[in-house]
């Protein structure tokens, strides 16, 4: 063991989880103390913190290795991933390898029993002398994230105190939290892994309904998945509670649609492609709400606790039952990714209820290559996009000459993925469009339905379908981007193409530089030593890349600029991340928080202009009067350049759900210049009847959806009906506002990154007006 003294927080009394009758988090570091001092199998440590500050804890309990078994144990489980042949034919690996079981506890802080199930279990294991549970930690390693949403657990929150659902960040890792849960899943690679969640009755486990990620292999995880389920169930019926008499399994009871793991953002998603059995497991009784007496709140809490220890003892039980079986099918995994084998067709009946409707795949491409440089849209966005791969355990390699591939020429320094790798599915449900499944399902749980950071993230990412690069590669561990200036001294341009840019931008406007914006949103610092010098810096600490502006250019001269914001934590952050002042605002204070130093209004909420009392509509019409800008997303914004008379448009929206990559055509403008072809929408909107003093910058294309899902529930709202309508319009009001709507979504889950430029863009152009 690794023992460590947890540091152990103040008692709060107002800690939610006491309501419940479940443990206040204040009690857990010392628990786990009390536990490593008294025993030898239990190692617990601080692995990170949540988002307000609280310590996470990691806790692995196994059977006490020496230095030189737990070095083994390493090297068996590199050999699985590395080696998967060998791996699936070493009997001494088979005899002596302790498969890994991950717990992941409390995702969201209002579902609390996970976290009690984790201690019950730690406890239990690490001072029973039973000789069951004597030999499951010889054979086994447990490894628990006890609390990975503490701030929620303390707050009665289901989002972490920054605002953001965790079980909805695994590919876009914008929290710590999530960064955790990730690191934990990549190191323990375990063969089964546990997401506690609560409240659905009868109690929901996995296996899902489809649409399933195509890029799983599927064959090797429904195998398992349905039988440790029906285990499961089995258990909870035998605990004698009446609420656990029968579980409800998506795959065998839904419809398709009603409950799919098909985005990778979702905790068992992700570690499905990282070649894990994952389940979410709903515990059936919600102790929430004030109708409730203390002793109803308690008895539930304690049923929901021992479902989910069911689940973990289960799995355990699986585990060992099935041991050859689920260490040779992980490996499998890993072997067809190193081999560039194609995915299995199954057949119907390959498990009981298997269908056509489950057969969901992808056509796996030979390579990828993200140049560098010439070719490329966005060095800093490469180098964010080669980040997330290798942190998500992708393997990234870097040419270190120049070459040739596909017909097209790459500088030195591009990034070659070689999809013959073991987590190819993982890599390449982050790199690849995506599929439309519009025509399979009527359906989705959440969505959303598309992804594809390597179309949404900002960077150029190229798609070799028969050829890897003939090139010389080392492996790369982090994504590099160099900025620079150009030689000599002409004034210096910089073409805002992602969010790294508008971090410069904003830099530089903090520090007094005269910024300069033209029309076609680029931006223009003249010459000068001292700009010159500041420019450097920003190279350095941005790896923006300045050109040689235009001679005889002519521009608008930007300000500092302050964004008050009608929306959510999203916009917030957003904003944040790409450096501007963010201001929140709200109906009910405008008088108060609207102020003159407000120099644009982002809107993504819905604002009752003709409800608003006297002083709050003074503020706001005074805002407009002196010239205060307005971005404006989806129907909400449209709904408020409508009301206060800036811009009318007819804005629709897609179905709730309708989400993915779409096609694009820009025109050249001050926000949409430069932009790629493809965008992002989760709930698309588009605007019509768009004034001719207004200019349309981005529409959606003549075939609108590229990969996703957007089905229309009326005639109004479908792909044909958004076909070559605008999704960006920029105009300047009567009165001399700047006016912009965004119809995609730059803001939704901090995902969007590509888009960041689009919004920064906007608010410049609303800015300065």
């Amino acid at each position: 063991p690794r023992e460590n003294v947890l540091p152990v927080w103040p008692v709060n009394t107002h800690d939610a989880s006491i309501a419940i009758g479940v443990v206040p988090y204040h009690a857990i570091a010392p628990k786990l103390n009390a536990l490593q001092a008294v025993s030898d199998r239990v190692s617990a440590s601080v692995v990170g913190k949540s988002s307000s500050g609280y310590d996470l804890y990691g806790v692995t309990v196994t059977w006490p290795e020496t230095a030189a078994e737990a070095r083994q144990q390493e090297r068996w489980k590199r050999e699985i991933e590395n080696e998967p042949v060998q791996a699936q034919n070493d009997a001494k690996l088979k005899a002596g390898y302790k498969t890994p079981l991950f717990v992941n506890a409390n995702i969201h802080g209002n579902e609390w029993e996970g976290t009690d199930a984790a201690l019950r279990v730690i406890e239990e294991f690490a001072t029973s002398n039973d000789p069951e549970i004597v030999t499951l930690l010889k054979r086994n390693r447990l490894v628990f994230n006890v609390t990975s949403n503490p701030d929620g657990r303390v707050l009665g929150t289901r989002a972490n105190a920054a605002g953001y659902d965790l079980n909805r960040d695994l590919t876009i890792v914008s929290q710590p939290e999530t960064v955790v849960i990730r690191d934990l899943t990549i190191a323990t690679q375990p063969t089964i892994a546990l997401d506690l969640h609560g409240y659905v009755e009868p109690t929901l486990l996995h296996p899902s309904t489809p649409p399933h990620n195509v890029n799983d292999e599927y064959d090797l995880y429904i195998k398992h998945a349905l039988p440790n389920a029906l285990g499961i169930e089995a258990g909870l019926k035998a605990l004698g509670h009446p609420e656990t008499q029968r579980a409800r399994i998506p795959f065998r009871d839904d419809a398709p649609g009603v409950w799919d793991d098909f985005p990778p953002i979702y905790v068992p998603s992700f570690s499905m492609l990282q070649s894990s059995i994952p389940y979410t497991i709903e515990a059936p009784l919600n102790p929430r709400g004030t109708n409730l007496t203390p002793a109803e709140r308690v008895r539930r809490s304690g049923i929901n606790t021992d479902v989910h220890e069911v689940a973990i003892r289960e799995s355990l039980d699986y585990i060992q039952e099935h041991r050859d079986e689920v260490l040779f099918d992980q490996a499998e995994v890993f072997r067809r990714g190193w081999a560039g084998e194609p995915q299995r067709d199954l057949p119907d009946g390959y498990v009981p209820g298997w269908g056509p409707e489950d057969n969901y795949h992808t056509t796996l491409p030979r390579s990828y290559v993200i140049p560098v440089g010439r070719g490329q849209r966005s060095d800093t966005a490469a180098a964010r996009l080669v980040d997330l791969l290798v942190g998500s355990d992708g393997r990234v390699t870097q040419a270190t000459a120049p070459f040739t591939a596909n017909g097209k020429s790459y500088e030195a320094g591009s990034y070659v993925i070689d999809l013959h790798q073991p987590k190819r599915g993982l890599v390449n449900s982050l790199l690849e469009p995506g599929a439309d499944i519009t025509d399979r399902v009527d359906d989705l749980y959440a969505g959303p339905a598309a992804w594809s950071q390597g179309l949404t993230w900002g960077a150029t990412v190229d798609t070799l379908w028969d050829e890897l690069p003939s090139v010389p590669t080392k492996r790369t561990y982090d994504g590099v981007a160099k900025g620079g200036l150009p030689a000599g001294t002409p004034d210096l341009r910089l073409d805002i193409q992602d969010g790294a840019d508008l971090l410069a931008v904003n830099s530089l406007l903090d520090q007094g530089v005269d910024v300069y914006r033209l029309a076609d949103g680029s931006v223009v610092v003249p010459h000068s030593g001292a700009n010159r010098r500041l420019a450097a810096v920003e190279t350095r600490t941005h790896k923006v890349k300045f050109t040689a502006a235009p001679a005889g250019w002519t521009g608008t001269e930007l300000d500092e600029v302050v964004v008050g914001y009608l929306g959510t934590v999203e916009e917030r952050d957003t904003l944040l991340d790409n450096g501007f002042e963010a201001r929140a605002l709200a109906a009910n204070n405008l008088a108060t928080t609207l102020t003159a130093d407000v120099d644009v209004v982002l809107v993504n909420s819905n604002v009752n202009v003709a409800g608003l009392t006297a002083p709050n509509r003074a503020a706001l019409d005074a805002f407009l009067a002196r010239g205060g800008g307005v971005v404006g997303l989806g129907t909400q914004g449209a709904a408020f350049t409508n009301a206060t008379s800036l811009l009318s448009v007819t804005a629709t929206a897609g179905a709730s759900l309708a989400s993915g990559v779409v096609n694009v055509v820009n025109s050249d403008g001050p926000v949409a210049s430069g932009a790629a072809a493809t965008s992002w929408v989760f709930q698309p909107v588009w605007y019509a009847n768009v004034p001719a003093t207004a200019k349309v910058e981005q529409s959606y294309a003549a075939d609108p959806l590229l990969s996703g899902w957007w089905a229309a529930t009326n005639a109004t709202n479908g792909q044909a009906a958004a076909a070559s309508q605008a999704s960006i319009v920029s105009a300047v009001s009567a009165g001399g506002n700047g006016v912009v709507l965004i119809g995609t979504d730059p803001t939704v889950r901090l995902h969007a990154k590509g888009l960041h430029s689009q919004l920064g863009r906007a608010i410049l152009f609303a800015s300065e007006q």
